[in-house]
């Protein structure tokens, strides 16, 4: 077990740093109400304003809409985040890169251009105060690829390292050494399955229709998930917060038109790659990512 450089606050808490508003739902949605309802602490990171996001909400103009979306999604977080009972939340102050390849990447104010030392610090500052037990981020493709979700990767890695190195950013405050550290995942099995599942139905599949998990371009394999929690009774707080995005979901999205008896297997059960522990897990699958604290 590795030293711990300062002792530990009285309640144990996660931190997770996301891309844009509407991304702390879909893949972690269900652990922030689940370490909510149990007591921990939760804080939410949004690296973007989400300010490049289409604007699909039913009854919005987008030519209206577009010209303030970061305003717009600025709220929408908010009642996002109030649905999963999270109350701290902060942005991290860069503009949305769009997806990759788009102009919006050659923006000096974006997250894809962001210097990267600044970035980290700014990180690094919020590590230190927040004082977490758990931290989880992206893997290195950010997921599916988008620049903000691979750069939320790298900013967020490289600052739980440094919150614990004294020579590292002095002036973000006294060191802070986080035990547990995660990747967002989503099983190559469980893309596999969803999109059979929608195949025999007849219904589109977000995945596509590949059945073959070597095919599959995204997701994880399943030899490297470490992580699968339960929030099968969070569900219905993870719908209400996806509802909550409105700009960003349309009447015909998957998420608001999946069969009721699916809805468990989509959103019951969400998974993690541990990158690493300061603290012993005996589970060859863990079932709590704050096990062992």
């Amino acid at each position: 077990m590795g030293a711990r450089l300062r002792p530990m606050p009285d309640t144990h808490g996660l931190l997770a740093i996301h891309a844009h508003p509407d991304d702390e739902v879909i893949t972690t949605g269900g652990v922030l109400r689940h370490s909510v309802v149990r007591g921990f602490r939760v804080k939410v990171v949004t690296c973007t304003d989400g300010s490049r996001g289409e604007v699909v909400g039913e009854g919005m103009d987008p030519a209206e809409v577009f010209p303030r979306l970061a305003e717009v999604r600025r709220g929408e977080i908010a009642n996002a985040l109030g649905a999963l009972g999270v109350t701290e939340h902060e942005f991290l102050g860069y503009a949305d890169s769009g997806m990759m390849g788009t102009e919006g990447n050659e923006d000096p104010a974006s997250f894809w251009q962001a210097d990267m030392h600044e970035a980290i610090g700014r990180v690094v500052a919020i590590i230190r105060s927040f004082k977490p037990s758990v931290f989880v981020t992206y893997d290195p493709f950010g997921g599916y690829g988008h620049p903000d979700h691979i750069q939320t990767h790298r900013v967020g890695l490289l600052a739980v390292e440094a919150a614990s190195m004294a020579a590292l950013y002095p002036e973000a405050g006294p060191v802070w050494r986080t035990p547990k550290a995660y990747y967002t995942a989503i099983p190559k099995s469980g893309i596999v399955k969803m999109n059979q599942m929608f195949l025999d139905r007849g219904l589109p599949s977000p995945f596509g229709e590949e059945i073959d998990p070597a095919e599959i371009p995204m997701g994880t394999d399943d030899d490297l998930i470490t992580s699968l929690v339960d929030v099968s009774e969070h569900i219905e707080d993870k719908q209400a917060a996806l509802k909550a995005h409105h700009s960003q979901i349309s009447p015909e999205s998957f998420f608001l038109n999946v069969p009721d008896d699916l809805i468990p297997t989509l959103y019951g059960t969400e998974s993690f790659v541990r990158v690493r522990s300061d603290v012993r897990v005996d589970d060859e699958l863990e079932t709590d990512l704050f096990s062992g604290l």
